[in-house]
């Protein structure tokens, strides 16, 4: 934990050592000089009940289950008698089967994993699988992006998807909630913790698995929980304003652009690119995702034609390829953006920067910081496209993105996918929420 500027207390609990770690080990909870905030419990599946009532005796309020072999068993009456007396002694457990929790704000760090520690800042990604929230964190450091908190669930003998959606909505840190969901246990919590979450502004991404039998069957056997019907979740959905992520990817990225990024009036897309490919691989993706693109205003084309010359083909997909080379590129895409951002046929922008020398991917970046400042004050988003970056080689400029919050993308696809998810959650924000 402190490694993520933890400054509490720790104590390891374990009869047959005397020091784990460096730091005193004591024989049992009720043998420790204070009661802790938090148990995090990691212990064969047979020692877990008793672990949990000395907790709950104790006065600890909150416990951590790591243990896998634990499964919830609606009815269950072992599992019962843990959940009362936990519930009477105002305890809640986080798993069992879980891979704990992540709190950046005040350095908690309750979980196994042993990964170089998240950067802080605005995201929380709840996921009822180990194994994916193992992937959004390495995606989120590969990608320097921070986040407020991250939940592995598990089990949920007690805490469920969405207790923790309705905590990270009302939390200050929070801007976004991203969660991977194979089933809600309770429905009815779901739909109060998502209408919360819409009511305090906080986009909910949700990726929903489990539209196959198949899928269902293994939803049942991982996490113990009977997945509902894949369409009434999507008609729910839409009914509560949640974007729908529709693979892993789109569960880092798009709660990126909805962190981020200001939300547009409609779904017309203007798009700059230095590649005539890119820039006709951009449209056929609006299309696909459903947004529009539409040719600019004759003021708008008056303006560019004045920066690129006479003979330039002014369009929309605007392919400024000829025109740009390692020393002009920077000063054409500031140019050319600070034109086309006023123009009313287009409500946001991709901009693509292809292959070109290190140095000038960072100035290019600096441009799009500043007409990002654009942007924001007219709620118009800005999807920039670095095609050939990598996070390895470009950690530097992934950092200085994160600090103007202006999300990169590697490929057109999400950068796209993105401005269909801002639309979305856009036209849910004008029509509100059905009555349900």
């Amino acid at each position: 934990m402190f490694q993520v500027g933890y400054r509490g207390r720790i104590y390891p609990v374990n009869p047959k050592r005397t020091v784990i770690s460096g730091l005193k080990c004591y024989e049992s909870i009720s043998s420790l000089p204070e009661v802790p905030q938090l148990a995090i419990i990691v212990i064969p599946s047979g020692g877990v009940k008793q672990a949990l009532s000395q907790c709950i005796k104790a006065g600890v309020k909150a416990s951590v289950v790591f243990t896998a072999e634990i499964r919830y068993e609606s009815g269950s009456e072992e599992q019962a008698a843990i959940l009362a007396e936990a519930s009477n002694n105002g305890m809640r457990i986080c798993g069992p089967n879980c891979e704990g929790a992540i709190y950046l704000k005040t350095g908690t760090w309750a979980t196994f994993l042993s990964h170089p520690s998240p950067l802080r800042g605005e995201i929380a990604f709840i996921t009822q699988s180990g194994g994916v929230g193992e992937f959004v964190m390495h995606k989120s450091w590969e990608r320097q992006l921070g986040i407020s908190g991250w939940v592995s669930s598990g089990n949920e003998m007690d805490l469920q998807v969405a207790d923790y959606i309705e905590y990270f909505a009302r939390d200050r840190e929070t801007k976004a909630i991203s969660v991977f969901l194979e089933a809600a246990r309770d429905g009815q919590k779901f739909i109060r913790a998502a209408r919360l979450a819409f009511t305090e502004q906080k986009p909910l991404v949700v990726l929903k698995v489990g539209k196959s039998d198949r899928a269902r069957a293994a939803a049942l056997t991982h996490t113990g929980a009977i997945a509902g019907k894949y369409d009434v979740y999507m008609g729910l959905f839409r009914q509560l304003g949640i974007v729908r992520a529709r693979n892993l990817q789109e569960l880092v990225e798009l709660p990126m652009a909805l962190a981020w990024e200001p939300l547009p009036a409609g779904k017309r897309v203007g798009v700059l690119a230095d590649s005539g490919g890119i820039a006709v691989l951009c449209a056929d993706q609006i299309a696909r995702e459903g947004l529009a693109i539409q040719d600019f205003e004759d003021e708008t084309k008056e303006g560019l034609t004045k920066i690129l010359g006479p003979n330039a083909k002014v369009v929309n997909p605007l392919d400024i390829t000829a025109r740009a080379g390692p020393k002009e590129i920077v000063n054409i895409l500031e140019s050319v953006g600070e034109s086309v951002l006023g123009d009313k046929a287009c409500d946001m922008f991709v901009f693509v920067v292809s292959y070109w020398p290190q140095h000038v991917y960072y100035e290019a970046l600096e441009a799009l910081g500043r007409l990002f400042k654009t942007a924001r004050s007219i709620s118009k988003p800005i999807l920039p496209v670095f095609t050939a970056i990598t996070p390895k080689t470009h950690s530097d400029l992934l950092v200085r993105a994160a600090e103007l919050k202006l999300p990169i993308y590697l490929s057109p696809e999400p950068a796209v996918a993105c401005a269909r998810a801002l639309f979305d959650y856009s036209e849910a924000r004008r029509e509100g929420l059905d009555n349900l």
